[in-house]
């Protein structure tokens, strides 16, 4: 067990040095999103390939707040074709489209999920964001990102469109683990460190509105012994804007 417990070393080293080292920019990121959320708005977030895993960590589940707009698209889920979800990430005009296509408004906050920072998509989300008024948020591998070019025509990447960025400390090509005789790492990571940030900075957001006397919008475990009624109400409260809790 060797290399497993080398992975839980590593990831708990990036975890450490997350706390350490974003602490500022969460602070700033959770300030945004309160307010956002004590006004009555939305928090948007997109994430393309596997990274819309984010958006389905924080849409709609236990301990999470009922006013996230998770920013799907179909195209880009790996299930429908892994070759077709890469190319349309890289494609220009594609997240604009989305964008486009999606309920957000001036004055809340989108956070844009991307570890490489480099493909089109979700830097257009971000551009597209930011000229429609939102606040962004992006949440990237820094040491990854700056080793890499843009693949979008502004030259661009998501840290240098992004209002509040936070570094999810990943390495260059995200797999961690050397094993001997193989080229390729092995044991992805962000996942993990980008689930952490955002449920940090939902934990915090439900702590602060708590402390100004507003209840923080969050879903009970429909597998609980409790009423449900809070769930059905956040559904209630949310889906003339959020078409998913129309389904």
């Amino acid at each position: 067990m060797r290399y497993a417990k080398s992975y839980f070393e590593e990831i708990q080293n990036m975890l450490d040095r997350i706390w350490n080292n974003q602490r500022e920019a969460m602070e700033r990121a959770v300030k945004v999103i309160t307010k956002v959320v004590a006004s009555g708005g939305l928090i948007h977030i997109f994430g393309a390939g596997h990274t819309q895993i984010l958006s389905l960590e924080t849409w709609f589940r236990a301990g999470q707040p009922g006013c996230i707009s998770p920013i799907f698209d179909e195209g880009l889920f790996p299930h429908n074709g892994p070759k077709k979800g890469s190319a349309l990430e890289k494609l220009e005009g594609y997240g604009r489209i989305i964008f486009n296509n999606h309920d957000a408004r001036p004055g809340e906050v989108a956070i844009v999920i991307s570890n490489s920072g480099r493909n089109p998509t979700p830097i257009e989300i971000a551009l597209a964001a930011k000229e429609k008024g939102l606040t962004v948020i992006g949440i990237t591998s820094m040491d990854y990102s700056k080793r890499v070019s843009s693949k979008h025509s502004s030259g661009k990447r998501l840290f240098e469109v992004a209002d509040i960025v936070i570094d999810n400390a990943g390495p260059e090509g995200d797999a961690i683990i050397k094993l001997e005789g193989l080229s390729q790492k092995v044991g992805p990571t962000t996942t993990i460190t980008n689930a952490t940030i955002l449920n940090a900075l939902f934990v915090q957001m439900a702590a602060n509105l708590q402390a100004q006397g507003i209840e923080p919008p969050i879903f009970i475990s429909a597998n609980l012994d409790v009423s449900l009624n809070k769930n059905d109400e956040l559904v209630e409260r949310y889906k003339p804007r959020i078409k998913y809790y129309n389904g």
